[in-house]
């Protein structure tokens, strides 16, 4: 047996810790998967990093504001957001002003 937070319940590794591989795995099927329930086409490239700008970016979609989508991802400032998740497409006051 395992303390780890990601465990295998397969019958042949049952109880033991998983790859980080698999935990990625695990994270690009779930992506994919999100997006076909939705009848949306699967976008290229995902790898498991693809959550945080995901979940930022869908976050920002549905208006929540900048500074509680970087207290969720434990951004000091909203810079990385700006800089990396292309924030300037949505342009609010929050965005481009600060919060």
């Amino acid at each position: 047996k395992t303390e780890s937070l990601f465990v295998s319940f397969q019958p042949s590794t049952q109880d033991q810790k998983v790859s980080s591989s698999t935990i990625g795995r695990w994270l690009k099927a779930t992506i994919a998967m999100s997006y076909e329930v939705q009848a949306l086409p699967i976008p290229r490239g995902i790898t498991a990093h693809s959550t945080r700008s995901a979940s930022s970016s869908a976050a920002w979609s549905t208006q929540a504001s900048i500074g509680d989508i970087c207290r969720a991802a434990a951004w000091a400032s909203p810079s990385p957001f700006i800089r990396h998740y292309n924030v300037d497409a949505f342009a609010s006051a929050d965005a481009t002003f600060g919060w």
